[in-house]
């Protein structure tokens, strides 16, 4: 894929204070926690050009890299000038539970300025990824597919029920 114009990014996908530090195994570890730059990431770098930049607030986090470039060496978004370059959110399992709502979330959810931001929806504060998921109907609550398979079990066949349940 990076050889293949055009160049896509691969960006990073993570839950508040998960993500990746890479460090020298000479590194003192304490010393490595404190430094300014192992507290940034893309992604919290796309919250912050979000809060500083009003024209970036357009865009979905995967459409970044078509409008700014992430300089990895000093960790920041820069607008950018020339070329052009495709994002990809590095795939999450559902089975990973609030790392892949976040993922649905930053898929639909422009100008999020913020973790706690991107899980607020319509002025109420969802506790969880997954419950703001659910109240913008970006995935199936466990009440709709109960009530699914409650409503068909008055109509359908035992076959077709265990098909839907193996669907489910």
């Amino acid at each position: 894929m990076y050889s293949m114009p055009p160049p896509v990014l691969q960006m990073q996908v993570h839950l508040p204070g998960m993500h990746m530090v890479a460090f020298k195994d000479t590194d003192n570890l304490e010393d490595v926690a404190r430094r300014a730059d192992s507290q940034r990431s893309m992604l919290t770098e796309y919250f912050r050009m979000n809060r500083e930049d009003p024209n970036a607030r357009k865009y979905l986090y995967r459409e970044f890299p078509e409008h700014y470039t992430w300089n990895k060496s000093k960790k920041l978004w820069n607008s950018r000038k020339r070329r052009f370059q495709i994002g990809r959110l590095v795939y999450a399992h559902p089975a990973e539970g609030e790392r892949y709502y976040l993922r649905v979330l930053l898929n639909h959810v422009r100008g999020a300025t913020s973790f706690a931001r991107i899980h607020t929806v319509r002025d109420v504060v969802n506790p969880t990824f997954r419950e703001a998921c659910e109240m913008l109907g970006l995935v199936e609550t466990d009440k709709s597919l109960d009530d699914a398979l409650t409503e068909a079990t008055s109509f359908q066949m035992p076959c077709a029920l265990r098909k839907m349940f193996a669907f489910i």
